[in-house]
């Protein structure tokens, strides 16, 4: 196994319907990461959500507009730092959750 790293997860939430400059919220957010060079990430979606306004997220039948999605990053602390600065700086509304974490790559 290699060397334990110390560094960030980072996620990005936003409904599927969160645009800015007309695309999709989160894919905006995945532009600004690879103009940093960051390629490895995990796109999850949600079946539901609640957010900042009490309002409730979540795919329907009908309509997946609303769907939550999660941008997730594990970056060392100066990707973290760039990552975010860069996504603010382009005034992308978006909720973003940081915590430390250890991370290694196994079996390589």
């Amino acid at each position: 196994m290699s060397e334990w790293q110390h560094g960030y997860e980072v996620i990005f939430m936003a409904p599927e319907s969160r645009r800015h400059h007309g695309k999709p919220v989160i894919d905006a957010v995945a532009e600004q990461a690879k103009t940093l060079g960051i390629e490895r990430m995990t796109r999850r979606t949600a079946s539901e959500g609640i957010g900042a306004d009490g309002r409730t997220h979540s795919a329907h039948f009908f309509e997946l507009a609303d769907q939550p999605i999660e941008l997730l990053f594990v970056l060392d602390k100066t990707l973290t730092e760039r990552l975010i600065d860069a996504v603010d700086q382009a005034g992308i509304d978006v909720f973003v959750l940081r915590r430390e974490v250890n991370y290694a790559q196994l079996g390589g």
